[in-house]
């Protein structure tokens, strides 16, 4: 199958899981979801274990672990937001990866920024102002978004995952997704148990949010396994910054459907600053 299929298969995967995050987040604390999902997740990846190939340096070793710690710290933070914030809004915002990652391919994978792909930042951040004003008053757009903690949380969780892809495009040119995931998995379970034990109840927490979410977390470790496979096995394939702008079509299904599942406000509006969002993305992929 061609690249573009399995990055479109993450953008679907992808919006499910989000969905289905703020529906668990709305009652779980978003430290024992995140502990639990990472656990749920090395369990389901256990399955890929015959098709994992050792063979590989302790460099790349190394680099897995590091991707690790920065996917780990992101998905807390975008975890925090997503309880906090409304989908409609969190799910748009993180259409900025898009650009966060074609800004670092450039530096450091040597990857060229067109004109054209300026072009998509700059929709981008329309897109991101679209979606915070109140009546178009720009005084209670800088002063709304700038106020909120879990707006950086958000920019910190996307400038983390932008090195994430970075890492993995050096990762994937080496071993398979099939041996990359399990692994990553595995260092991400072991990140945020340490995490739990230090900042908040250890296993305590892990046994109580198994017990009051657990079903609901297990899909979406389903679903989270599924996406990080496809975006794994497209980014072999191809470009990195290609990828990601594609997955992120994954925050125009979650504004729909959340915001209609949420019955959040202003959902018109959002909807207009997504797909503003989403036309920036695909300038970054045609550039």
């Amino acid at each position: 199958m061609q690249w573009y299929v399995f990055a479109i298969l993450t953008a679907l995967l992808t919006a499910a899981a989000a969905i289905v995050e703020k529906k668990t987040l709305l009652k779980e604390h978003a430290m024992e979801f995140s502990t639990v999902l990472a656990v749920f997740n090395f369990f389901i990846v256990l399955v890929l274990l015959p098709y994992i190939n050792f063979n590989f340096s302790l460099k790349i070793l190394a680099m897995i672990y590091t991707a690790s710690v920065f996917a780990t710290i992101a998905f807390l933070f975008v975890a925090k937001a997503v309880r906090h914030m409304d989908i409609s809004i969190v799910s748009p915002l993180l259409s900025f990866s898009p650009a966060v990652v074609a800004v670092l391919a450039f530096f450091i994978l040597g990857e060229r920024i067109t004109y054209l792909q300026l072009f998509g930042i700059l929709l981008l951040i329309l897109g991101s102002f679209v979606l915070e004003a109140e009546n178009y008053n720009t005084k209670k757009i800088f002063t709304k978004k700038f106020k909120s903690n879990y707006f950086y949380y958000i920019i910190l969780a996307l400038t983390l995952y932008g090195f994430c892809s970075i890492l993995d495009k050096f990762i994937l040119n080496t071993i398979s997704p099939l041996t990359y995931i399990p692994i990553v998995h595995f260092f991400i379970a072991i990140n945020f148990i340490i995490l739990i034990c230090i900042f908040h109840n250890g296993f305590e927490g892990i046994k109580h949010g198994i017990k009051s979410a657990g079903k609901w977390i297990f899909l979406v470790a389903i679903l989270v396994t599924g996406y990080r496979l496809s975006q794994a096995q497209a980014i072999s394939m191809t470009y990195v910054s290609l990828v990601i702008p594609i997955k992120r079509m994954s925050a125009f299904f979650a504004t729909i459907v959340g915001g209609r599942v949420f019955h959040e406000k202003n959902l018109a509006k959002r909807t207009l600053a997504c797909i503003i969002m989403l036309a920036g993305s695909f300038l970054v992929i045609l550039g």
